[in-house]
């Protein structure tokens, strides 16, 4: 039996509407509880909203796969999408700014995947008035926020600990770690998780690395921690940072002397699982939390009855459950390239 199930139906004017279970947490934005599984309908559009989606950046296939997620679900809908990307977590500034756009665009409702967890919440209102502003993927404190889809990120430190500390009971682990940008999308909690779930255990880590999510940062840090800790045996990391290890490993004759562990899923982590480069990796479905935020949105305006905090299941991957993975709610196709703009037909036409 899988894991997680989801089933495409297919229902009047064309429009592609998901059915599955999700998770439902409540009381909202707070991971404390333990979730309700719940089933859940996309619902049609009945105008052509203007919704605008903000980004912390576009660097990697995991933001890249949210993106195609809520443009196939915006463009099936029929309603107006616009993307912002902010280019990276350090990017404060530039975010705040591309709020007031959404704001002067006239938006419906903003999605926001914030670079801070809580800096940008007190300039909603001053910069979007009474737009509504649903959390996007990475975690936000509640203030001015009317919803969210997401997971704990928490948990997928958990993950990664609990598969360590269990393959470390028949090997002492070293470990390079390098989770991203410092108190960025969710690092610090899986910093945090990890360090739990290891501690006790036949672990150490001999070094962390924070780092932006661009390859060649990431891949300069992994240089320099390898340099100055030759004795590791496995490396922790973001999606970025595991790629950027695959050729760095393969060109210092290392493969098979130390093994990666990524703490979320990219294109590249998906290859690795599948050709046994990567013994495991989490999966929080961005391409299915991107589809989820465009109805969420959609229900909220329309005054559909409205699940305000939700998302979907986190899945373990490794090379041999690869195969079994509904991959498509995770990652865009291999072509798919980021699209800012989705236009209604009705609009169109006008």
């Amino acid at each position: 039996m899988r894991l997680f199930t989801f089933i495409l139906l297919l229902i009047s004017f064309s429009v592609t509407a998901f059915v599955g279970e999700i998770n439902l947490w409540s009381p909202g934005f707070s991971y404390t509880t333990k979730p309700e599984r719940v089933l859940y309908q996309s619902k049609p559009a009945n105008r052509p909203w203007r919704l605008c989606a903000l980004y912390p950046h576009l660097k990697d296939s995991y933001w890249l796969s949210v993106n195609y997620g809520m443009v196939e679900q915006a463009r099936e809908s029929g309603i107006q999408l616009q993307v912002f990307d902010a280019g990276g977590y350090d990017n404060y500034a530039l975010q705040l700014e591309q709020l007031r756009q959404c704001a002067d665009w006239e938006a419906d409702a903003i999605l926001l995947g914030a670079v801070s967890h809580d800096k940008i919440n007190d300039r909603l209102p001053e910069l979007v008035g009474d737009i509504p502003v649903l959390g996007l993927v990475n975690e936000v404190s509640q203030q001015n926020i009317a919803a969210r889809v997401g997971v704990p990120w928490s948990e997928m430190g958990h993950n990664v600990g609990q598969f360590l500390a269990k393959r470390s009971e028949h090997q002492s682990l070293k470990v390079l770690l390098l989770p991203g940008p410092k108190n960025r999308g969710g690092t610090s909690l899986i910093e945090k998780s990890f360090n739990q779930e290891i501690a006790n255990h036949n672990i150490q880590v001999v070094d962390i690395g924070w780092g932006d999510n661009d390859l060649e940062v990431q891949r300069n840090l992994l240089q320099h921690m390898l340099e100055k800790h030759p004795d590791v045996n496995l490396i922790a990391g973001s999606a970025v940072a595991i790629e950027a290890a695959i050729p760095e490993l393969q060109l210092r004759k290392l493969n098979g002397k130390i093994d990666l562990v990524s703490f979320y899923l990219s294109h590249e982590v998906y290859r690795g699982l599948k050709r046994q480069r990567i013994l495991m990796a989490n999966s929080d479905q961005m391409v299915l939390q991107g589809r989820l935020s465009i109805d969420q949105a959609i229900r909220l305006l329309q005054k559909e009855p409205f699940l305000a905090d939700i998302g979907p299941t986190i899945l373990t991957l490794t090379p041999e459950n690869i195969s079994k993975i509904e991959v498509n709610l995770s990652l865009s196709p291999g072509d798919f390239r980021p699209e800012y703009e989705v236009y209604s037909t009705s609009v169109l036409n006008k």
